[in-house]
């Protein structure tokens, strides 16, 4: 009575068990590694694990709509919600960020200006002094 043989995964061709194109991802991974050489194992576990990342964001993204009843479908300021409150998804915050309205990012851009002359405004009075 022998055990069942398991299959490891790099035993088995990397399409079969993934979602995602595995040529995109590659292209992706050559764009932004510093890498010549990308062996189809470590092409396999890059899409897998990018898969099931995926998956876990947007299930807690899902908890975190239907827990709010806003409603019944998941839309992108559920996820957006999920980054900018998690410490751990930080490095997200570029890619999702929270979507504001033109006239508040405008008013941030005044601010920002205003903020921008005033510093520089003292700065060089503090020159002309000394």
């Amino acid at each position: 009575m022998g055990e069942p043989k398991i299959q490891s995964p790099v035993e088995r061709a990397p399409n079969d068990e993934t979602v995602l194109p595995l040529s995109r991802v590659r292209v992706i991974m050559k764009s932004s590694m510093d890498t010549e050489l990308i062996t189809n194992e470590v092409l396999f576990l890059m899409t897998k694990c990018t898969e099931l990342f995926v998956r876990h964001l947007a299930g807690k993204a899902y908890v975190e709509a239907s827990r709010q009843k806003s409603s019944e479908t998941m839309e992108y300021k559920h996820l957006s919600q999920l980054v900018n409150k998690s410490k751990n998804l930080e490095f997200l915050l570029q890619i999702l960020p929270e979507k504001i309205r033109v006239h508040k990012f405008q008013e941030m851009l005044r601010l920002n200006r205003f903020a921008g002359s005033d510093s520089s405004s003292s700065e060089s009075g503090s020159e002309s002094d000394g």
